[in-house]
């Protein structure tokens, strides 16, 4: 289990830099930093309701 959560962490900060450099490159308000920040925020959803169950 610590594997998946520890693939899950990495997975968030990819997506998590991922975003930061969009937001950068394009803008804040920009398609492509919104789906990103909506795939973050589910990852985090999951990360979360993973960490209340342990």
């Amino acid at each position: 289990m610590e594997t998946n959560m520890n693939a899950l962490l990495s997975t968030i900060e990819k997506t998590r830099i991922e975003m930061i450099d969009l937001a950068q490159q394009y803008g804040y308000s920009n398609q492509n930093v919104v789906q990103c920040s909506q795939k973050l925020d589910s990852l985090l959803n999951v990360y979360r309701s993973k960490e209340i169950k342990h």
